[in-house]
């Protein structure tokens, strides 16, 4: 009989999902709330009031049931720091039980031995830790909190136990002087990892403002480039990413109306307030919806009609990039409510597709 690989029954899976539009992977941002206070966040939120303004577990597990009654296989559990939410394993549990294969991301302070324990008798699909430097004085550069020596302990605490870990990387203008040393701390540690493509703009109740904290594009570049040097293994395409690869080189160029990836074709985000998404950094303005008041499958339909009615901007359908750089309005941000490109974004898509491009050609 004939076998393949998860990564490629998933793929297969999440494929057939966006062709019949069913939401088969969602998000559940459980709180803004978060024990660090990092410069870069485009969700946490410092007003302590907020707290009793959060969904309570009853709550998540209601719209969390009715996402798995729609189809949903997959889950990812974020913030802010998901894990200071007080019912966050009475919602872990709710998923395992029902068979989700789930991700959890974390900031790694809370993964102390008690949860990684935990964590142990119900494994997730995966856990995500995002990685802010290499020492104490990086972590309170980036982050605020004196907390690298509890993360690194953390770390090592989920490898000990087996648990799949992957560690990410968010490049920032105050991690650019351990950039490095972050990178071989990666390395050292040898899990799988790597490096957030662009920051997020920052949601407005934030009062943070991206350009406090962006890179430049040759910086970008550099972060990269240098993270491909340092792991040139995982440099490599997986099966899906092969396969993801090959079915848009089949596609038209650029479509008249609708976006290309998964976000509200296949996949869906559920922000701490009741708000759903195409995807975490999606601009409201272009497609939200309530679940509270209009209920999980009215939210979807409404998200999905919305990004399947987008019109991509003009500049796009003869821009030369078009197979490989589709465009995304959650890197756009305010851009995209005009249907036009941030050009800053654009260039950095140009540049990275050629960097890309060239460093196959010296495999």
């Amino acid at each position: 009989m004939q076998t393949i690989s998860q990564e490629e029954f998933l793929y297969a899976l999440l494929e057939s999902s966006s062709k019949s539009e069913i939401p088969a992977t969602g998000l559940f941002e459980l709180t803004p709330l978060c024990n660090l206070d990092c410069k870069m966040c485009y969700v946490h939120l410092n007003d302590p009031s907020v707290k009793e303004q959060l969904l309570d577990g009853k709550q998540w597990i209601s719209i969390i049931k009715e996402a798995i009654s729609g189809g949903m296989v997959s889950a990812t559990l974020t913030g802010g720091e998901a894990l200071t939410h007080p019912d966050f394993w009475a919602i872990y549990d709710c998923l395992v039980q029902a068979g989700v294969l789930v991700h959890v991301k974390s900031n790694g302070v809370l993964l102390n031995e008690e949860n990684v324990e935990r964590l142990k008798q119900y494994p997730p699909e995966r856990i995500d830790v995002s990685l802010y430097g290499c020492d104490r004085e990086s972590y309170i550069a980036v982050t605020g909190r004196d907390v690298f020596d509890i993360v690194d302990a953390n770390i090592k605490s989920v490898i000990a136990a087996g648990l799949p870990l992957y560690i990410a990387i968010t490049p920032s203008k105050p991690l650019m002087p351990w950039l490095e040393r972050t990178l071989e701390y990666l390395k050292d540690l040898d899990v799988s990892g790597g490096v957030n493509l662009l920051l997020n703009e920052p949601r407005e109740e934030t009062g943070r403002v991206k350009s406090d904290f962006d890179l430049t594009i040759d910086e970008y570049l550099y972060v990269h480039q240098r993270k491909k040097e340092l792991f040139p293994k995982e440099a490599k395409l997986t099966e899906g990413q092969k396969l993801f690869r090959e079915d848009m080189a089949k596609r038209p160029h650029v479509s008249e109306r609708g976006l290309y990836c998964g976000a509200a074709r296949t996949a869906f985000a559920v922000c701490w307030d009741g708000t759903m998404l195409p995807c975490p950094g999606f601009p409201k303005e272009i497609a939200s919806a309530n679940v509270l008041q209009g209920g999980f499958v009215a939210s979807w339909q409404k998200i999905n009609r919305a990004v399947k009615n987008y019109s991509v901007p003009e500049k796009c359908h003869s821009c030369s990039y078009n197979t490989r750089c589709h465009y995304c309005p959650a890197q756009h941000g305010k851009c995209a409510l005009r249907h036009e490109c941030d050009e800053r974004v654009c260039e950095f898509g140009q540049k990275y597709c050629d960097w890309l491009q060239e460093s196959k050609k010296l495999r």
